[in-house]
């Protein structure tokens, strides 16, 4: 088949990579760079990288809806598309150009946790399980009918990270077995709907009052980027590698109770452990590696 692909984060590469074993892809859509870094230099998206490595066509676009980008579609007559954390809202004035549709594969069971970050609202919120739903896009927010899903648990220490690769390499092989029987029956999506907005800065930022499993939720939801965020002191700190909880502590919250290989850090209802920390500016480090340095020790207080 001939497949159109349109993705722009690093979830979709696995996508890419599988469906341009098997198919012909004559055209990457992908979001044009946008200023990163401290310098904020331009950057291509992750796919556009994967795509120039692999000399596929790509178009870098601001506004997939434009008529230039819909003439193009035109022109290479695709089969079918797949879309896959592309980042921007298809129109009808798209979606008509090809006639067996863009489908869509999305890091939840739909119509559960609609929207930008559904990994991470699905860490946030504790949940025991979650899966890829790929469906059929409407003009809906992720609302269009399903071709298929499937379920997996979440480990109680997956991070974003992990939990992300998991997710991506199930729905690169749910787009390959759609792909060889594309006229599925497609099913209306059942339950109850959620939402799941992009993240913003003030969401990572954690409250030490919070259970120990809340706080440690955050962490993993954040892991590794853009990193669950707490003050010390005059600074802005980042946490990563959550380790578990301890049920009792004897500290004030957000107080660093021992450190060990990693932290024990009190909360509002039992403590976390957490192995690594990163100071403004500098590589992330181990706790060890702080309290050697003398960056941190026992009795700081995180959160003030």
């Amino acid at each position: 088949m001939r497949v159109l692909f349109l993705g722009s984060a690093a979830f979709s590469i696995k996508t890419l990579d599988t469906i341009s074993k098997f198919h012909d892809v004559p055209l990457v859509i992908t979001q044009s760079p946008r200023p990163a870094g401290r310098k904020r230099k331009l950057r291509p998206t992750p796919v556009a990288e994967f795509a120039i490595s692999r000399q596929m066509k790509l178009l870098e676009v601001q506004n997939v809806n434009s008529p230039e980008v819909i003439d193009e579609i035109k022109k290479i007559k695709p089969d079918v598309a797949i879309v896959v954390a592309f980042g921007q809202f298809l129109k009808n004035s798209l979606l008509s150009t090809i006639d067996l549709g863009f489908f869509n594969v999305h890091a939840s069971l739909l119509p559960k946790y609609r929207g930008a970050a559904p990994i991470q609202y699905a860490l946030l919120n504790g949940e025991s399980e979650t899966g890829v739903t790929l469906f059929k896009i409407n003009e809906g927010m992720d609302s269009g009918m399903v071709a298929s899903f499937k379920r997996i648990k979440i480990d109680p220490l997956d991070s974003f990270d992990v939990l992300s690769e998991k997710l991506s390499e199930i729905g690169a092989q749910m787009v390959k077995d759609f792909l060889e029987n594309p006229n599925v029956p497609l099913k209306k999506q059942e339950g109850k709907s959620s939402k799941a907005p992009k993240i913003s800065i003030e969401d990572t930022f954690i409250d030490w009052n919070k259970t120990a499993e809340e706080v440690g939720n955050k962490i993993r939801a954040f892991d590794s980027t853009p990193g669950a965020r707490t003050r010390l002191g005059d600074a802005i700190v980042k946490l990563f590698g959550f380790k578990g909880i301890s049920k009792s502590s004897n500290g004030k919250v957000g107080e660093i109770l021992n450190i060990h290989s990693h932290a024990l850090i009190a909360c509002g209802k039992g403590a976390i452990m957490v192995e690594k920390i990163q100071f403004p500016s500098k590589k992330v480090i181990t706790f060890d590696e702080a309290k050697n340095g003398r960056k941190i020790s026992n009795g700081s207080i995180l959160g003030t």
